[in-house]
């Protein structure tokens, strides 16, 4: 985790992260949690923390996301009077074509989810599907309805 944090292109990056993690330590902050996602490891267990030279941890200037994450999971601590949690960060880098999810994902050894296409429904048959009837067509099937509706009475 260290190597990553000196990894990361400014002296002011480094300490952002450094701060953000020490924050999660805290437990000042919370990051969301990762859901499975096709194409990347099962890192369902662990939680994002965004981060950029912005202070503001969603969004930075134009309204982009920021371009760095914090992957880290909670752990059940080792027995003992002092029975607490414990903060294990797993990655540190760039969000940029999912880096830093590759990377936790290699570290804790996960494999990629792959996900099966989605089975692709059958078009229905032509007879199945309405049709549109035009007004000269409706107009004659109704006059057809009423002379069978006569004859019946008859």
């Amino acid at each position: 985790m260290g190597a990553d944090i000196l990894a990361l292109p400014s002296s002011q990056l480094q300490r952002i992260a450094l701060i953000r993690i020490s924050q999660l330590t805290r437990g000042e902050i919370r990051g969301a949690p990762l859901e499975a996602m096709a194409r990347h490891p099962d890192l369902s267990d662990c939680r994002k923390l965004y981060f950029d030279l912005s202070q503001n941890e969603h969004r930075v200037a134009g309204g982009q996301a920021p371009q760095w994450r914090i992957v880290y999971r909670l752990r059940d601590a080792l027995p003992g009077p002092d029975a607490r949690m414990l903060l294990q960060v797993v990655a540190v880098g760039a969000r940029a074509a999912s880096e830093v999810y590759q990377l936790a994902g290699t570290r804790l050894e996960r494999q990629r989810i792959v996900r099966a296409p989605a089975p692709q429904k059958s078009p229905a048959p032509a007879a199945a599907a309405p049709r549109q009837r035009s007004l000269v067509e409706a107009q004659r099937l109704a006059a057809e309805r009423l002379r069978r509706a006569q004859s019946r009475r008859r």
